[in-house]
């Protein structure tokens, strides 16, 4: 299929994280939702949300500067441009901005592959105790 075929918007329906030490891990828990947008102009953004975040206290202020000041614990996004190489079956994912500012100027590169209406990316990384992880995360194409 061609790397056209990532052009879209799609919706998290699944993430996995196999550990080499057997466990099986999943970062973003049961139920998390999370939006990942490919354009024509090779431009995208990721976002994914964790489901068990705590509510926001009832009189938390609803503004700009609130939000600016507030941590992100539980969320994944980031965006900038991409680059896809259909014959190796790699996305490049080359960060501008990161809610984790220290991916903000790297690469961050996935393995990719269709299956329907789904688009499957994968990558071998690390968790901070050391152990590998074989991780992806499964998106179904909403528009």
């Amino acid at each position: 299929m061609s790397t056209r075929a990532l052009i879209g918007t799609w919706a998290l329906v699944a993430s996995e994280w196999r550990r080499a030490d057997g466990r099986h891990a999943n970062p973003f828990g049961a139920g998390a939702t999370g939006i990942l947008t490919y354009d024509a102009g090779g431009y995208m953004s990721a976002q994914i949300v964790r489901a068990d975040r705590p509510p926001p206290l009832p009189e938390a202020p609803l503004t700009i500067d609130a939000a600016m000041a507030s941590g992100v614990p539980g969320i994944v996004a980031y965006f900038g441009t991409y680059e896809a190489d259909e014959a190796a079956g790699l996305v490049g994912h080359h960060v501008i901005a990161s809610a984790y500012p220290p991916w903000a100027g790297r690469e961050q590169r996935r393995r990719y592959a269709f299956t329907g209406d789904r688009l499957t990316l994968s990558a071998d990384l690390q968790t901070a105790d050391g152990v590998a992880v074989a991780a992806s995360t499964t998106w179904e194409r909403v528009g």
